[in-house]
């Protein structure tokens, strides 16, 4: 006799087969990808995210909970450098490495006696400047869409999510509004700024060390020598680093030949970088603070440790480590630690506890926004002058 089987009964069998192959392709996976160590953490994760899925009481967008798990996976090897980025934010990393981003060319903060963001400085032919958003503006509203309460980060995603024109309301400081048409465009922000101070002493800031800061480096520093500069200060406060092709591309310029950057596998080998004999030879400084991270901490130690400059400001972080960005297949990315890297008399910073100046000077509190702004008024800025004061100092000897 045979065995009659009922349609529900052949439906669930069928799902939980499908199920059941989805999981073992999964394993597979997991198992030529990351090796057999790997297969049981990979049951497990899909254990847990079908429980969630099927089980809960409740809504989960499936989407937050995997998101999560691979962030929450990356932050547990307790390396603050290394993090998961979903799609969204990978394409705009990418963007942000081409000093570029989808805005309207401002830079705000908070301004506490208003509980709103304040414009504290806006990018030459940005949408905002063309616009006639100014300068001390608050940004009131979006859309008629109140910004009270919003936090930068909640303020940008709302701009950058805005698709051709929109409206934006702006109040002055003394509480008159008006709303101006802008919209929101693929900006470009400049990595080097340059400036004779004094027509004697040449200043060149470098907000990162992404796309075309090499180039921009090396452009202001010939200029400025061809201009009559007497001394070089590189500001390279707040810089967060970038990529290493840009900071050798600069070191390479300035420094004369020898070892400028030792890079070191988890497995213990050296990749050793080298300039070539041609080099720029004038007093010069470098200003560094608690958020010059990476790329900019070595760019200040190689010039200190080749007797090229005199480092002047606060403490580094010590920062030591290098990342690649490990695409996935969903448009996702892991930035993760993959090297430890050296100063060129093989100083690890990140054990060293960062990079320590010659000559410390902390910046007044009150200052500080404005420094992150890049609006400070130079007269204002201690470490600064007194970087301008040991130039001076260098050239009387």
């Amino acid at each position: 006799m045979k065995k009659r089987y009922r349609l529900p009964a052949l439906i669930t069998a069928c799902v939980a087969g499908i199920a059941l192959g989805v999981l073992c392709m999964t394993g597979i996976f997991m198992f030529r990808l990351g090796g057999p160590d790997s297969f049981p953490y990979a049951i497990k994760f899909a254990a847990v995210f079908n429980s969630i899925e099927n089980d809960y009481v409740g809504d989960a967008d499936m989407n937050k909970v995997s998101d999560a798990a691979y962030s929450a996976m990356v932050e547990s090897i307790g390396d603050r450098w290394s993090y998961y980025m979903n799609a969204k934010q990978y394409e705009e990393y990418k963007q942000y490495q081409k000093n570029s981003y989808n805005g309207i060319g401002v830079t705000i903060e908070s301004d506490e006696t208003s509980g709103l963001y304040k414009v504290v400085a806006i990018l030459e032919d940005s949408p905002a400047s063309r616009a006639g958003v100014k300068i001390g503006d608050l940004l009131y509203a979006v859309d008629k869409k109140s910004l009270a309460g919003m936090s930068s980060s909640q303020i940008k995603e709302l701009i950058s999510g805005k698709k051709g024109k929109f409206e934006m309301t702006l109040q002055s400081g003394e509480g008159d509004k008006r709303t101006v048409t802008v919209s929101t465009e693929l900006v470009y922000s400049k990595p080097v700024s340059y400036e004779m101070l004094n027509g004697e002493i040449g200043y060149i800031r470098v907000k990162n060390f992404e796309s075309d800061s090499g180039d921009g480096i090396n452009k202001a520093l010939d200029e400025l020598v061809s201009a009559g500069a007497k001394g070089i200060v590189f500001d390279v406060r707040n810089n967060p680093g970038g990529l290493l092709s840009e900071l050798l591309k600069a070191l390479d310029h300035i420094l004369p030949e020898g070892d400028i950057f030792v890079s070191v596998d988890k497995d213990g080998n050296e990749n050793i970088r080298k300039s070539d004999a041609s080099c720029v030879k004038i007093p010069m400084a470098v200003l560094i603070n608690e958020n010059s991270y990476s790329a900019a901490e070595f760019f200040g130690a190689a010039l200190s440790e080749y007797g090229w400059a005199v480092l002047v400001g606060t403490p580094t972080t010590g920062k030591a480590r290098s990342q690649v960005n490990i695409v996935l297949p969903d448009g996702s990315a892991v930035h993760l630690s993959t090297n430890s890297y050296l100063t060129p008399k093989r100083l690890d910073l990140a054990k060293e506890g960062g990079l320590k100046p010659n000559i410390e000077v902390s910046m007044d509190k009150e200052y500080e926004p404005y420094l992150a702004a890049g609006v400070l008024e130079h007269g204002n800025d201690k470490q600064l002058m007194a970087a301008v004061e040991e130039i001076k100092r260098q050239n009387d000897k």
